[in-house]
């Protein structure tokens, strides 16, 4: 029999906040998805500004039991793609990609495939 008092649900009672390394990481990605993970800090030299350019792919994931049991995973690929370079006078940008060699490999592929298709009609 109860004896007036009340007794206290513990699970009703808000859970204490506990920073974990999965919250962590949730927390970066979220305070930081904007150009700040593309673009590195501009790098000077004498009147010119060199910015970083990168093309980032990122996943996460994680979970937990409630009961302080936790756990998670994630990939992250950052691919650089070329560099501002900002002097007085204009603003270029260079690409990491090298178009000649690019042209090459194009022109070398289309051979192969051409010299194949010939063979093969044969």
């Amino acid at each position: 029999m109860s004896s007036g008092a009340e007794q206290v649900n513990t699970n009703a009672l808000p859970k204490e906040y506990i920073e974990t390394p999965v919250k962590t990481i949730f927390k970066k990605f979220a305070n930081q998805r904007d150009v700040s993970l593309v673009y590195g800090e501009p790098i000077e030299l004498g009147l010119q500004k060199v910015v970083p350019v990168a093309k980032i792919k990122y996943a996460v994931g994680g979970g937990g039991d409630g009961n302080g049991g936790e756990g998670g995973g994630g990939s992250f690929k950052v691919k650089p793609v070329g560099v501002y370079i900002i002097t007085p006078d204009q603003v270029k940008f260079q690409s990491t990609l090298d178009v000649k060699r690019l042209t090459a490999l194009t022109v070398v592929v289309g051979g192969v495939l051409g010299l194949l298709s010939i063979v093969k009609g044969r």
